[in-house]
């Protein structure tokens, strides 16, 4: 009965270690592609405040933003504000 284990527990271990490698060589092809895109700086924000903002709607970006972090309408609008600052930068 232990036995069976310990082959599939062995077995489970060559898998990992098989994608591990694939993985691997996967960054190494991409990492070039990646190297050569624009750097930005990446948002915090949640991806619903985002696309709100994305589709120039910021009422409800600010109004989503509070629903998901209980913050007050001043701070809200100020980091809504700040966002689309960077984005225009």
């Amino acid at each position: 009965m232990f036995r069976n284990n310990s082959a599939n527990v062995n077995e489970l271990k060559a898998r990992v270690a098989a994608l591990e490698n694939q993985v691997a060589r996967l960054e190494e092809l991409l990492q070039p592609q990646v190297d050569a895109l624009p750097q930005q700086k990446k948002s915090r924000l949640h991806p619903e405040v985002l696309a709100f903002l994305d589709r120039g709607e910021q009422i409800r970006a600010i109004k989503r933003y509070r629903e998901l972090t209980g913050a007050g309408l001043k701070e809200a609008k100020d980091v809504i504000d700040a966002e689309q600052r960077r984005r225009n930068l």
